[in-house]
This record gives C-alpha cells, structure tokens and sequence, in this order.
C-alpha cells in the first residue's frame, strides 16, 4: 500500500532547575523528530471506487442504425455497442436491411444465420439478437414519419450523435455522414457512427456484474437495470429462462408474496416467508433466495438489501432449464459489485 511519511515535532525538556525567586535559570530543549506512516490518498480508494471511477470514463461507443420510410411511419433499426462488438455484427445488419419488405404497414425481413427474433414491448416492435460473437440486440421502433421526411431522418440522425457526443449536422450534410441502401423500391438510410459513452450519474451509479457468455443479454424492462435470456433448443420447443436485474423497494414478506402472485400461488405468513428464505454470501453481503415452483414452471428469486432499496436477481423460466442454470445464476448474483 503506497504511503508517506509524515514528520511530527516534540519538544522534549533536559532539564528542570527548582528556582526561589523570578527565572533565575532556563530550560533548554531539543528538537526530536519521531515519524509515523500513515496511508495516502491514492491508497485508501477502495475496489468499489475505483470501478465507479472506471464508469464515469468515457468509452468509445458505436451506434450502426437504419431509418426506414414506410407510408406515414418511419421505422428504425438500431444495434449499439463498443466498436468491435458492432462491427462482428454489420454485415448481417445490412444483409437484415436488404432483405426489407413491407406487408401492408409492417416490415418483413429474412434473418441473418444464427440471428434470433424475440418479441416487442410497449417500447419496440421487436428485438433481434444477433449470432455475436457477442451476441447484441437489435432493437426494431417505429414512430410517424412526420410531414417533412428529410427533417424527421436529420432529427433522429441527430438524437443518436447525441448519444455518443458527436454535434448536430443540418439536412444538407445528410449525403455526407449517412448512406443509402436499397431493398427493392425501398430507400434506406444509414447512419454508421462511432463516438464517446455519456458517462452520467445515473449510469455511474449502477450495478457492476459479469455475466455468463452463455447468457444473451436482451432489451431491458421497465424498472430494470439489465435482463438476459437463457435457451436450449430451437422453434416452438426451445425451453427458455428469463434473468433480470432491477431494483426496488418493499420488504421481503411483500416481494415474496408478489412473486408468488406471480406464480399464481397464495401469499405467505410472514414466518414462513423467513423460513423459506436461503442464505448466499455476496462479498460482504448476505442475500437471501427463494425458490418457487409450478408445474412447468420455476423462479429463482435473491433479495440482496442495498442502502434503502433491495436488488433483487431473479430467474423465471423452464424448471429443467432452471436447475441447468442454478449455478451460472449464483455465480452472477455474486458477481455483483456496488
């Protein structure tokens, strides 16, 4: 551990004379120097800060998206990530692109091999993973296309620099920093970027893991910090776990009891949800598990109290999927760092 040395000064006397009247005689001392370590600023960062530290940097971000113009919509296909994680992906990207057509006001595409098709939210259409290495989320929105098409291709040409700290450009730059793709009669514009992560509080300020590679990680939900998908299998018959990362309030006796509504199980007493509950030790934490199960379906639930909120980690899924995953899921919940 890096340190300094601090001098520290003491007078230490070498003589006292008794006197009768006023200061007859003196005292004379001497300096003595003892010195102590004690620690430096740099020495007392602790992991934790450190990977706070890590976060608030800037790192390099790329954003391959396309705007696609279809009657009154305007649809948009977005992959982001680091650079090399995106450019693993760019081809089938626009293999995706060329294989654009429209039924009626919906697209249709041919998937890249080995890309996957999940279904939307109230957020997108759909999401579309692709093959990797990693495997990333393609996230398919659509939005009205406004009057002014060309305006309506600047404006979110430009929100998307926006994310990763790159200027404004006006309407008559669009030749110079998009492309144009062609899928039949279909016009596709692409923006191919790569500039800086904003590295704000709220990021900063969120949950550090590691998850497995076998693991792909998926268009987050609303309240949750990051969501993942496991399979085994392909088609209608591939058994599938969803994991999630989120954080909440609640005590444990009311977030039991909402995951067993969940399952369409009854609530529990409070000491039979303590009774219920499993120890984990993640660093210098103590999680606590529970595991409910329904015919053909299992959920791992681990609550995991964080200053005034819970995190909680959850698995839902396919039972026999469930207990493959058991330990990758333990391994993840310990790898979590605040």
């Amino acid at each position: 551990m890096p340190t300094a040395t601090v001098p520290i000064f003491r007078f230490v006397p070498l003589c006292w004379v008794t006197v009768v009247t006023l200061c007859l005689t003196g005292c004379e001392s001497k300096e003595e120097v003892t010195k102590i370590t004690v620690p430096t600023h740099e020495s007392i960062q602790t992991p934790e800060h450190l990977r706070f530290l890590a976060r608030r940097k800037h790192r390099p971000e790329r954003i391959l998206a396309a705007l696609v113009p279809n009657d009154k919509s305007l649809w948009f296909f977005k992959l982001q990530g680091a650079p090399n994680d995106v450019e693993s992906s760019a081809a089938g990207f626009r293999s995706l692109l060329k294989s654009l057509k429209f039924k009626g006001e919906l697209p249709r595409w041919s998937l890249p091999a080995g890309w996957r098709e999940l279904p939307g939210d109230q957020n997108r259409y759909k999401t579309l993973v692709t093959s990797g290495p990693p495997p990333m989320g393609v996230s398919v929105t659509v939005l009205p296309a406004g009057k002014n098409l060309t305006d309506g291709i600047r404006d979110n040409i430009n929100r998307w620099r926006g994310q990763i700290e790159l200027p404004m450009i006006q309407s008559d730059d669009l030749p110079a920093y998009t492309e144009t793709l062609s899928s039949g009669a279909i016009s596709i514009t692409v923006m191919d970027a790569t500039g800086k992560s904003r590295p704000d509080a709220e990021e900063a300020s969120e949950i550090d893991y590691e998850a497995p590679s076998e693991w792909t990680k998926v268009a987050p939900k609303p309240f949750t910090i990051a969501v993942f998908e496991a399979r085994e299998g392909t088609g209608d018959n591939a058994k599938k776990a969803t994991i999630s990362l989120s954080r909440a309030g609640g005590s444990k006796l009311e977030n039991v009891n909402r995951w067993r509504g969940q399952m369409g199980l009854g609530p529990l007493a409070k000491d039979d949800v303590e009774a219920a509950l499993q120890k984990i030790t993640i660093g210098s934490r103590t999680g606590e598990l529970v595991e409910l199960k329904t015919d053909g379906r299992t959920m791992l639930g681990l609550m995991l109290q964080d200053d005034q909120q819970t995190v909680f980690v959850k698995l839902d899924g396919d039972p026999d999927l469930a207990i493959r995953e058991r330990e990758r899921f333990e391994k993840f919940a310990k790898s979590l760092q605040f």
